[in-house]
């Protein structure tokens, strides 16, 4: 199974969604454990006039008793898979 999407997320390009889901799997993870639910910021327009695509990423893992939620800022120019990555490995090691 894959992972649970949603909220927002038909926002995401279906390419961040499957580097998301691998990078799930590279963990030893069942992607069907998660639930990622996307929220769109409101914009605020830049110098140049342009709104950026601005959301929060709510990540929750199924497992437990007691599920966590990590949340992340995503939008352009950023990596909240990387972020995620990161976070979960720094959590494996304690």
């Amino acid at each position: 199974m894959r992972v649970e999407w949603q909220g927002d997320h038909k926002m995401l390009d279906e390419s961040v969604k499957q580097d998301f889901e691998r990078e799930v799997e590279r963990l030893g993870h069942d992607p069907s454990q998660y639930i990622v639910v996307i929220r769109r910021e409101p914009g605020v327009a830049g110098s140049d006039g342009l709104l950026p695509l601005r959301y929060k990423v709510h990540i929750t893992r199924l497992v437990g008793s007691d599920p966590e939620t990590l949340t992340l800022s995503g939008g352009d120019g950023t990596a909240w898979v990387a972020q995620f990555a990161k976070d979960a490995t720094n959590r494996a090691r304690g």
